[in-house]
């Protein structure tokens, strides 16, 4: 059985947002930046704070109540036959398995639960890997995908080689996904990788190499690390963009849409010369994507965040062509497109 053959579409999808905001001028003033540097260079006008009980898990938690609560009617969590935890690395606990706390506290008791481990693209592999399960087993026809964020915690404000990193933000995002629901189509899919930046960001304390003791417990290593600044900084300015628009024109072609003109790209938090970029080669205008300049990045989830933005401002309507695209350390990129309503 063919992919085409199998039409699967996004019966809801859940949000849960912190109630506080950490504003340029706090940022400017934690990471010794100029204001102009965080709102101009960076693009940041504000993110959200996460407040001490807005964890990881929690967050998805209670977005994958409020996806089900919007999918009343047609989906309970009796009918979900799998959970995947599409949220970031950093959990609330090390070597948790967060899919299966999700599947337990929203009462889906007849499904199976495992974790995608990534960095700013799970909630689209999610998509990919729910899909494809379902073309592969006929006994699979609802998922649920749930995840949070809240690598903000792992950003050092005062090291200049991260400071593309100080957007990042915290939330949780959950969507369900249903075989043969012909609303919120998924039209085609593509994934990306550089497996030689696979090294150059990560945490460098707290894994086998290097464990939590005495002596690293309060140094910049329990921060992201950039371990060649000057690469990174060119990789940035050049590569990242243009594996943007490349991953985005693979999802397209998978789609049978080469070429078309997207009503909306919901597309992950990008400094403003990236984004500009990503926009002028894809001849799309600004108005057809979120900056996300006051919401900051929240990984996975930002595709979600910006999908929302645009349904709520109805710049999206029935019959809509969205691509959904996001990237993250590693780096790896993916997108997806998705016929609205």
């Amino acid at each position: 059985m063919g992919k085409k053959e199998t039409k699967v579409g996004i019966v809801s999808y859940g949000l849960y947002l912190p109630k506080d905001f950490e504003t340029a001028d706090e940022i400017a003033a934690r990471s010794g930046l100029s204001k102009d540097v965080i709102v101009k260079e960076i693009g940041l006008k504000k993110k959200y704070k996460p407040a001490q009980d807005d964890l990881p898990v929690i967050m998805a938690r209670k977005a994958a109540e409020n996806a089900l609560e919007k999918a009343k009617g047609i989906v309970t969590p009796d009918d979900i036959d799998i959970v995947l935890w599409t949220g970031e690395e950093y959990k609330d606990y090390i070597a948790q398995t967060a899919s299966i706390r999700i599947q337990e506290e929203v009462k889906a008791y007849n499904a199976w639960a495992f974790d995608i481990i990534g960095q700013g693209t799970p909630s689209l592999v999610g998509i990919r890997l729910a899909r494809d399960l379902m073309v592969g087993d006929a006994t699979v026809n609802t998922v649920l995908l749930a995840g949070g964020t809240r690598d903000y915690d792992l950003v050092n404000y005062k090291d200049s080689d991260t400071k593309w990193m100080l957007p990042t933000s915290a939330s949780g995002a959950a969507m369900i996904l249903r075989r043969d629901y012909v609303n919120n189509s998924i039209l085609g899919m593509a994934q990306i990788v550089d497996p030689e930046m696979a090294d150059e960001v990560y945490v460098p304390v707290g894994g086998t190499v290097n464990p939590f003791n005495v002596d690293n417990i309060e140094t910049k290593g329990i921060f992201y690390n950039v371990f060649h600044p000057s690469l990174m900084d060119e990789y940035l300015a050049e590569r990242m963009p243009e594996r943007m628009v490349e991953v985005i024109s693979k999802a397209l072609d998978d789609a049978g849409m080469s070429g078309k003109k997207l009503d909306y790209l919901a597309m992950r938090y990008l400094l403003p010369e990236q984004r500009k970029n990503v926009l002028e080669a894809l001849e799309i205008g600004e108005s057809k994507s979120d900056a996300l300049s006051d919401s900051g990045y929240h990984g996975p989830n930002d595709v979600i965040i910006s999908l929302d933005r645009a349904a709520e401002r109805g710049i999206i309507k029935k019959g809509s062509i969205i691509v959904l695209a996001s990237a993250g350390i590693g780096f790896t990129y993916s997108a997806a497109v998705l016929q609205y309503g």
